[in-house]
């Protein structure tokens, strides 16, 4: 998980601009429960939790026990310490949790950080329960016509084209005896305005991976259709909800 060096200015950056907020999550929390199926008792494993965005989320929504995994000393210290959600240091392909032990996996935007998805498909396959789920939230190849970013930076596209795609995913956790269950779009939305992205824009870009490869050119482009959209949007007496979509891959 390497594709950025998350320090301690980053992992800071990385929450303040780059986590959607809760109230923009809901059809995320519906998507997640028709495919997990929550009940008491469960545990997940959060996969690369980052910020621990989603851990805290599965705790509020499904009352779940979380355990969140990450390499990151920087993102480790970003994420909220409660009785219900542990945090480890670990990766992917070596997860700090005894066999059979969790009773399903989230990975969120985790990965095209990982070098070698067949080595941890096995790992996950060794910490989870007989039949338990794996759920991915991707941006994939080939499946960006909405995500947002795109729309301004279309050169990040650019980028995705080097992850993994969801048959390459599928193949490598077909591997360990993880078959396709769904792929489906989800939404997310967000209560901040255009003008209020353009404002955090060069932020935006520290904390995220498909930004980081833009030239500086691509990026001033970008922010210039930016400024463009946010005069559109203030011309307008009634904008639309700025919304994204990305993959839900489930695996079983």
């Amino acid at each position: 998980m390497a594709r950025i060096s998350y320090d301690e200015q980053t992992a800071a950056a990385y929450k303040a601009v780059r986590e959607v907020p809760r109230a923009g999550l809901s059809e995320w929390r519906e998507a997640v429960r028709r495919h997990l199926r929550p009940s008491q008792g469960m545990t997940l494993v959060d996969v690369g939790a980052g910020t621990g965005q989603f851990a805290s989320a599965f705790n509020d929504w499904f009352d779940l026990s979380v355990v969140a995994v990450e390499p990151s000393a920087a993102m480790r210290d970003q994420i909220p310490r409660t009785p219900a959600i542990r945090v480890l240091e670990g990766n992917a392909s070596a997860l700090p949790l005894p066999d059979e032990s969790a009773d399903a996996a989230w990975l969120s935007l985790v990965i095209h950080h990982i070098p070698e998805l067949e080595v941890a498909a096995h790992e996950i396959r060794r910490v989870l329960r007989p039949g338990a789920p794996i759920l991915i939230r991707q941006g994939f190849p080939g499946r960006l016509d909405r995500v947002e970013l795109v729309g301004w930076f279309p050169e990040t596209a650019r980028a995705v084209d080097a992850y993994p795609s969801v048959t390459d995913t599928c193949n490598a956790f077909a591997a360990a005896g993880f078959h396709q269950e769904a792929l489906e779009q989800v939404r997310e939305t967000y209560p901040a305005s255009l003008a209020e992205f353009l404002a955090q824009v060069d932020i935006f870009r520290q904390a995220d991976t498909t930004m980081r490869t833009l030239t500086e050119d691509e990026f001033l482009r970008g922010k210039e259709r930016l400024r463009g959209a946010v005069r559109d949007a203030e011309a307008t007496a009634s904008p639309e909800t700025r919304s994204n979509w990305l993959d839900l891959l489930v695996l079983r």
